[in-house]
């Protein structure tokens, strides 16, 4: 017998994913789907319910249906109602019932919903760069920020709605200024940081050659191409992201002493030297004292599939008694 089977989904502001799978890890179906934002809820909702036969299709009919279905959702969520708060992304989420449409739709009678942030972690700290430690704490650096801390294989959830949001810990910029994290080290900020260099029309090096005299090709990518070709204005926007993101990892280990700090996100895919290598030395500095040597900063392992995977542990969870 090879086990039961979960059903992981991820909705996210511009992906979709359905990840068919096991308790050990293995995804073995996935359908992954873009998500039209003027569509609203009702279009994602519609993109699940029509996706979810065809991928059951592509298992063997021995194989049955998923017992439980987990749902890393791009939002804040009341987890213990199941329930949507809010969506920044797409309309039409607002106190939406999404463990209650999936049982019904679906015909699945067991539905856990969690932030996406909080279920990439546990994603990670199940099958991923966690395995085997904890506190685990995870952090998604892309288009916003997020994260999630993972205590014996469980998501924390504080005091209910959701913990460990370090895109919203206050940092200086490079200028002094308190802001959010997300507001500086996030890819739209980085990207809107350096639209402004150059907004002057003056070519000075390869920022400007990347972007090709349209400032809206100035994103996070091309930053990190531009700086990894030397470019300076490029160097110091990308300095100014992973001193802040080092800060604002400081007050995690300071706060939770996690035994691994685990980066993922589109952002993090900018080459160590740039990215991974300074947030270290930054959070270094400013790390309390008595806990430094006592965690490490590595990068995720679980790919775009990390919020599938987090999902169908969750499902798992349903099933395992505490």
């Amino acid at each position: 017998m090879a086990g039961p089977l979960f059903l992981g989904v991820e909705i996210g502001g511009t992906k979709l994913q359905l990840g068919i799978g096991r308790a050990d890890g293995r995804i073995l179906a996935l359908e992954r789907l873009t998500i039209r934002p003027e569509a609203g809820a009702e279009g994602i909702l519609r993109q699940i319910a029509g996706a979810f036969g065809p991928l059951l299709a592509r298992l063997p009919p021995s194989e049955g249906r998923p017992s439980a279905v987990g749902i890393g959702f791009g939002g804040p969520v009341d987890a213990g109602r199941g329930v949507v708060l809010r969506s920044h992304q797409v309309a039409g989420w607002d106190g939406f019932e999404l463990a209650d449409w999936a049982r019904r739709t679906l015909d699945i009678p067991l539905v856990a919903v969690q932030n996406d942030a909080d279920t990439a972690g546990l994603g990670e700290a199940r099958f991923g760069a966690g395995v085997g430690l904890s506190p685990v704490f995870y952090a998604t650096i892309g288009s916003g920020i997020g994260g999630g801390l993972i205590v014996d294989g469980r998501i924390y959830r504080g005091g209910g709605n959701g913990a460990a949001e370090i895109g919203h810990v206050w940092v200086d910029d490079r200028d002094g200024t308190p802001r959010r994290l997300e507001d500086i080290a996030s890819g739209w900020s980085i990207g809107r940081s350096a639209r402004s260099l150059l907004a002057d029309g003056e070519p000075r090096g390869p920022l400007d050659a990347i972007a090709r005299g349209d400032r809206s090709r100035a994103d996070a990518r091309a930053v990190a191409q531009a700086a990894a070709e030397g470019d300076p204005r490029a160097i110091a926007v990308l300095s100014g992201a992973t001193r802040a993101m080092g800060r604002a990892l400081a007050h995690v280990v300071t706060l939770l002493a996690p035994r691994r700090i685990i980066l993922g996100g589109g952002v993090s895919m900018i080459a160590d030297e740039l990215w991974l290598d300074p947030i270290r030395t930054n959070l270094e500095e400013w790390a309390f004292p008595p806990f430094r040597g006592t965690y490490d900063v590595v990068p995720a392992r679980l790919g775009e599939e990390v919020v599938v995977h987090g999902a169908i542990a969750l499902a798992e969870g349903l099933e395992r008694p505490d």
